[in-house]
């Protein structure tokens, strides 16, 4: 697996175009419903939300639904949730805890490893007995960083393989260990591609999200921006550095001096070169990070203690992680109509010594405990500060999509990483178009 800079993207390959077409049309829907979504890893929930055998979650993906189930040997299996007798739904709740699984229609029974046990009358099918033979359609599944992930084509390739870099670079924050802090989950009238192309990019930044450059350097001068040959990217912005945009970069402002003296920083010592602090913090954190009781500290390269790192994964996950704190919101397909997507907002945090420290946001009074989904109207609750600043861009933009005046996207060097999305969207397509011919 290789690493591709943003600068050696080849401008003079094939590129797909990213046309309008792409955000409205339920054919091109139905095309990423059969060759994209149905053939990559998906995050179907949290571990930690089926710690008991028979304990289990369903995950609503478009028109699937996937059923993940603790089994007697503390594995995970994924099944799709319908019963194999006439198509019923099998399971119509979010999450719950059984012995085993029943038709609401006929009484089909299945066990926790998804073989048929009984059927009504037996000796009424022609066929012979369905028992032990109908079970339920299974689908890989597989477990990292605390995520159930499941994986429609049974023919794909490993977990491992298919997060390649990523996998790597996210180890080292245990994952495993954070609690979900926050679960915002809404319907937004945008296309789920809109949502995504907004994290492939930061030339946004400056006009969306101006309070930003307080503590992390938006200057896409001074990022590293890195595609990789699964199809994710990464984004690495420099933190506890005011942007470089800035009038006065070299000042201390107030979100920085709040970073600092949480780590027991004096910020006056950095006044007029605000730009040591950042190197200065690194050091701050490797020395006082484990007695807080962050023991994977150590792991952590320097720039993971200061810096945002925040990984694209095909086709609709974005992970933000930070030191202390883990940001993940994905956009994934509308059931029926692509000018609607699914939005949700976690947010994960290292218990540590019991106190949140989520940079730019400190003096925040935020209680380490795992939350509940709370699904949020669009347009009538917040799904974050920031979010909604991004949603707000993107359902504007699907009315543009509407327009016959939009002929495409034209890009910037550094928006690559949204040609390298589509490019990825339409190679699978392509090969998806070719098996099925």
């Amino acid at each position: 697996m290789s690493t591709q800079r943003i600068e050696d993207y080849p401008s003079s390959a094939p590129h797909a175009a990213i046309t309008r077409d792409r955000y409205i049309s339920t054919d091109f829907m139905q095309q990423e419903a059969d060759y994209v979504w149905a053939k990559v890893w998906n995050i179907g929930g949290r571990l930690s939300e089926i710690p008991e055998a028979g304990d289990y979650i369903t995950h609503q993906l478009g028109r699937d639904s996937i059923l993940m189930v603790r089994q007697e040997d503390g594995s995970v299996r994924a099944f799709h949730n319908v019963c194999t007798h006439r198509g019923n739904r099998l399971v119509y709740g979010e999450e719950g805890a059984t012995d085993l699984f029943t038709c609401s229609y006929h009484g089909w029974q299945f066990s926790l490893d998804g073989v048929l046990t009984y059927v009504q009358d037996a000796d009424d099918f022609p066929q012979g007995n369905p028992c032990g033979v109908l079970n339920l359609p299974e689908v890989r599944c597989d477990i990292w960083g605390g995520f159930i992930w499941y994986n429609m084509d049974l023919d794909c390739e490993s977990l491992d393989g298919f997060l390649g870099e990523v996998k790597t670079l996210l180890d080292g924050y245990e994952m495993e260990h954070m609690v979900r802090i926050s679960y915002l989950v809404s319907e937004v009238p945008c296309n789920w591609k809109s949502i995504h192309d907004n994290f492939c990019e930061s030339y946004h930044l400056p006009t969306t999200h101006p309070e930003l450059s307080e503590f992390f350097d938006d200057d896409y001068k001074n990022t590293v921006f890195e595609l990789f040959d699964t199809g994710h990217n990464l984004m690495r912005m420099k933190g506890a550095l005011p942007s470089q945009r800035d009038d006065e970069p070299d000042q201390v402002n107030p979100a920085l001096a709040a970073e600092l003296e949480e780590w027991d920083m004096n910020p006056r010592d950095f006044d007029g070169h605000a730009g040591d602090a950042r190197e200065a913090l690194q050091q701050q954190k490797r020395n006082l990070g484990p007695g807080r009781k962050y023991t994977y500290f150590p792991k952590l390269l320097d720039e993971q203690l200061t810096d945002p790192f925040h990984f694209n994964l095909f086709p609709g996950t974005t992970i933000t992680a930070q030191a202390t704190v883990v940001g993940l919101q994905r956009a994934e397909p509308h059931p029926t109509d692509p000018n609607k997507c699914i939005y949700e907002n976690w947010r994960l945090v290292a218990p540590g010594d019991g106190k949140a420290r989520v940079p730019n946001e400190l003096g925040e009074d935020v209680a380490i405990e795992e939350v509940e989904k709370t699904v949020v109207t669009f347009g009538e609750g917040s799904l974050g500060y920031i979010p909604d600043q991004d949603l707000r861009v993107a359902t504007g933009q699907q009315l543009g999509f509407q327009s016959r005046g939009f002929a495409g996207a034209y890009l910037t060097g550094q928006e690559s990483r949204v040609q390298q999305f589509h490019d990825c969207l339409d190679a699978y397509i392509r090969h998806g178009c070719a098996n099925s011919a």
